[in-house]
C-alpha cells in the first residue's frame, strides 16, 4: 500500500470506530507511537494493550472526525477531533495533530500534538 492509501484506510475505519482493526491492519508490529504528554509505546502487543485499556475506559464516543490527510513522502498527518465520555471523568472535547511515518505499507511511527491541560 502506498502512503496515501494507508491514510485513507485508517481514517476509514477509525471513523467506523474500529480502531483496533485498524492497528492489526496497519500497524508494524515494530510500531514506535510517542503520546501529546511525550509517554512512548513501542511493539504492536503493546499498542494494542494500550487501546484496549483506552476503549475500556469509554462511556461513549460522541463523534469522531478526521481531516483530509496531507501527504509528504512516506509521512502523512490529519488533525483528529474527538468528543468522548470517560467514565469517572466525563465529557472531553479535543484535537490534535497526529504524524504518521509508513514503510513497506505499513504504519512504523506515529505522535500525537495536543495541549496537554493540568486540572488544578
Amino acid at each position: 500500500m502506498t502512503t496515501a492509501m494507508v491514510a485513507g484506510r485508517l481514517i476509514e475505519l477509525c471513523k467506523e470506530g474500529q480502531f483496533i482493526q485498524a492497528q492489526h491492519e496497519l500497524y508494524d508490529t515494530d510500531i514506535i507511537s510517542i503520546d501529546p504528554d511525550g509517554s512512548r509505546t513501542e511493539g504492536a502487543s503493546n499498542m494494542h494493550a494500550k487501546e484496549e485499556r483506552f476503549l475500556s475506559n469509554l462511556e461513549k464516543i460522541i463523534s469522531v472526525s478526521f481531516s483530509e490527510p496531507l501527504i509528504a513522502g512516506n509521512y502523512f498527518s490529519v488533525i483528529l477531533r474527538m468528543e468522548i465520555e470517560i467514565k469517572n471523568t466525563g465529557y472531553r472535547d479535543f484535537e490534535e495533530i497526529c504524524v504518521y511515518q509508513v514503510a513497506n505499507g505499513k504504519i512504523v511511527f506515529e505522535q500525537f500534538f495536543r495541549d496537554v491541560k493540568k486540572v488544578v
